[in-house]
């Protein structure tokens, strides 16, 4: 007879080969082929439970067939919160219930209408757009401010569209509802003439009449001077587009404003030039952090105190900013008739003490209202679970209309709703169909089902994938470790784990992925394989494998680990997010996973047929890698069964205490030597030779572990008196 070790060694010499006999045998091809086909239809428990082929086939993968016949207590392991130590599956001293449950989802995962990644986006396309504004300002003014003085007459004017662009703007003008012969008619209407065109005007009528004043055109066209603008009426057609314009006060606007105050400032006499100038009296309310809706009649009281008087109104009113009205008027030269005392409102030093913190504030100012509006955003985004709600919030809505560059009036809402529930990941949806990059970038920053209710996002892995990508990690980084040493390493994997789940939320491409070697090494580690036999070539080749395709290059590797490291991830091979690997019960990964548990129990089993001891070689071989102490051994009958029969140690040893135990498996073995394969093999070689020694008798020890990994006995695993105990609990 064939030794156990020589039968052990002929399947894994070449497992890829023996598994591959395997897959191609009849029945496994059709249930394989059946489970692949009908899982992702699966939405339900029920559904599951009552489709005995799928139930069947996962049962077997976990090695759970000799309890397929429990179908209550199966459920339970399924309805199991494995967040929750207390569980169902938790409880269970046996990993494979709860490593059976956690293969599938059977609770709605979180729906989010925007993600913080999303939203992250989103805020900062809008933060971009305010700088292209005032950049695009900038830009705008420069080219009035010399093509200006190049028009020669209205028609010169009215041919270029960006001056014409700008006049509107400036104006507050709609710019699409206007023509080059209405626009003329207006030039060169005569004001004071009541029976000219714009006179008859009754729609924007005095906007009209001010851009008539604002050049000089004589009623054929021609000009009245020997430019279309004095300086003065250019200026303030420039400084009129920079308040209208740009949705918050630019760094040009503050300079000009700056210049305009310096120039006359110099010729205010008295505090009513200041409040009764609006920009003047503007400029220091924010100057000096005053309240933007400060009387005119309290500032001029402020600042014609007479601060030796300590009953004057400054000394005995505060402004409720945390200081006093005395400041303010010691940054002024009134009298206590509100007259300059020095022949100017300001020093040099004290001018220059109020444009700085002019330049200072307006800033600070359009900072507060930038945090307002993004702390707005985000604590809407929050309670928003519908489209609609999220097309009638009118703030919101301006917010997402500028930072995409569209019109709030370019696109009717009904129209906007239908692009906001598009598939992204379908070519053919309405979104994707439009071609229009701001519209398509609009859709992929929300999560709304075609209904308009909010979806589960799209991310690189699902909740549940990252959460065990994680746990895996900590595992595979404080395997064997003991005392400080365990606790050290436990701490940084916990740190390492935080900045995967914090960061792998934000993947939305295979590009994006590969750009961060630390998720690539945390997912590649997790997943029990060694991050410095991967490189970026290789990377790219397994993202690229066509999973489906036994012959591809993930799927050709000796260890399938690289295969299903690929099947975690939700992208397909052109490296972009595919959400057809989500759907269902179970992800891609899971259902590759179940496939490959199922080779191996059916492999195993029909080696046991053979020889018993084969098949417990061959399970040793497959869970170690996953075992993290001796704990995991001493609970795995059949992993006690091959320790024991390795060390020639007595079944009684199970009656020790669990602890003294626990010794004896470190005393006999340096768990460590799990992690190579050579030392794996090595141990096997001494179990099959102890297992071929003790298989001569004919009471063998290793029947019961066989019962325990799927044997003919229906008893095995767990009683029909403990299935009743735990049922009635």
């Amino acid at each position: 007879m064939v030794s156990t070790f020589i039968s052990y060694d002929i399947v894994t010499r070449d497992m890829k080969s023996s598994l591959k006999r395997v897959a191609q045998e009849t029945d496994v091809t059709r249930n394989a082929k059946y489970y692949n086909d009908n899982i992702g239809k699966v939405k339900t428990l029920d559904d599951f439970m009552a489709n005995d082929r799928l139930y069947q086939y996962a049962m077997k993968a976990h090695g759970l067939e000799d309890m397929i016949y429990a179908k209550a207590f199966m459920k339970k392991v399924l309805q199991s919160d494995l967040t929750d130590p207390n569980s169902y599956a938790n409880k269970l001293s046996d990993d494979r219930y709860r490593n059976f449950a956690a293969s599938f989802n059977f609770a709605a995962e979180t729906a989010d209408a925007q993600t913080d990644k999303q939203q992250d986006d989103v805020l900062g396309l809008y933060k971009q757009s305010l700088t292209t504004e005032a950049d695009n300002a900038k830009d705008e003014v420069n080219y009035y401010d010399t093509a200006i003085d190049k028009v020669t007459n209205v028609d010169s004017l009215l041919q270029d569209s960006r001056l014409t662009t700008f006049v509107l703007k400036a104006n507050g003008i709609d710019t699409k509802y206007y023509s080059t012969d209405f626009l003329k008619k207006v030039l060169t209407s005569d004001v004071n003439d009541s029976s000219s065109y714009v006179n008859t005007l009754t729609t924007n009528k005095s906007a009209y009449v001010a851009i008539i004043n604002a050049f000089g055109f004589n009623t054929d066209g021609t000009l009245k001077n020997a430019t279309a603008q004095t300086a003065t009426q250019k200026t303030a057609m420039e400084d009129l587009y920079l308040e209208t314009v740009p949705s918050y006060e630019t760094e040009l606007g503050a300079e000009r404003e700056t210049a305009y105050y310096k120039s006359k400032i110099a010729s205010v006499t008295k505090a009513s030039d200041i409040t009764g100038d609006n920009r003047l009296f503007s400029y220091v309310k924010t100057a000096l952090g005053l309240n933007p809706n400060m009387l005119k009649s309290t500032f001029e009281n402020i600042v014609s105190s007479d601060l030796s008087d300590p009953n004057s109104y400054a000394n005995t009113q505060g402004d409720g900013n945390g200081g006093t009205y005395a400041k303010i008027t010691s940054m002024f030269g009134f009298d206590k008739d509100g007259n300059t005392t020095a022949g100017n409102a300001q020093s040099a030093a004290l001018l220059s003490q109020t444009t700085a913190q002019y330049m200072n504030n307006y800033g600070a100012k359009s900072q507060a209202d930038l945090t307002s509006l993004t702390t707005y955003y985000s604590t809407q985004m929050k309670s928003i679970t519908k489209v609609d709600d999220l097309l009638n919030n009118d703030r919101i809505f301006t917010t997402l209309m500028k930072a995409y560059g569209i019109g709030t009036d370019e696109f009717g809402k009904a129209e906007l709703k239908k692009v906001l529930t598009s598939d992204m990941t379908d070519k053919n949806s309405y979104a994707n169909q439009k071609r229009d990059p701001r519209l398509i970038s609009l859709a992929s920053a929300f999560n709304f089902k075609a209904d308009g209710t909010a979806d589960v996002p799209l991310m690189a892995q699902s909740e549940r994938t990252i959460t065990a990508t994680a746990k895996d990690y900590i595992v595979q980084k404080t395997r064997f470790l003991t005392g400080n040493d365990q606790k050290d390493a436990k701490t940084k994997a916990e740190a390492d784990s935080k900045y995967y789940q914090q960061n792998i939320v934000k993947v939305t491409s295979l590009s994006d992925l590969l750009k961060d070697r630390k998720l690539v090494d945390f997912a590649l580690t997790s997943n029990g394989l060694d991050p410095k036999k991967v490189d970026n070539d290789m990377l790219k080749k397994l993202f690229a494998s066509d999973l489906s395709d036994p012959k591809s290059f993930a799927n050709t590797q000796s260890d399938e680990r690289y295969a299903q490291f690929v099947a975690s991830f939700n992208f397909n091979k052109d490296g972009k997010l595919d959400k057809s690997n989500t759907l269902g019960i179970q992800n891609r990964g899971e259902v590759l996973t179940t496939n490959n548990l199922y080779l191996h129990q059916t492999l195993e089993t029909e080696q046991g047929d053979a020889n018993q001891g084969v098949r417990l070689a061959l399970y040793w071989q497959r869970m170690a890698p996953s075992i993290t102490s001796a704990y995991d051994i001493l609970g795995d009958s059949a992993l006690l069964e091959v320790f024991r029969t390795a060390f020639s140690l007595p079944s009684q040893m199970s009656s020790m205490d669990i602890a003294q135990q626990a010794k004896i498996v470190q005393s006999k073995m340096d768990l460590k030597d799990l992690n190579d394969p050579d030392k794996v093999k090595k141990f096997i070689s001494r179990f099959t030779a102890m297992y071929d020694i003790s298989n001569n008798t004919s009471n063998s020890s290793a029947n019961a572990a066989l019962m325990i990994l799927g044997g003919s006995s229906p008893t095995a695993g767990i009683s029909a008196d403990l299935l009743t105990s735990l049922n009635s609990g």
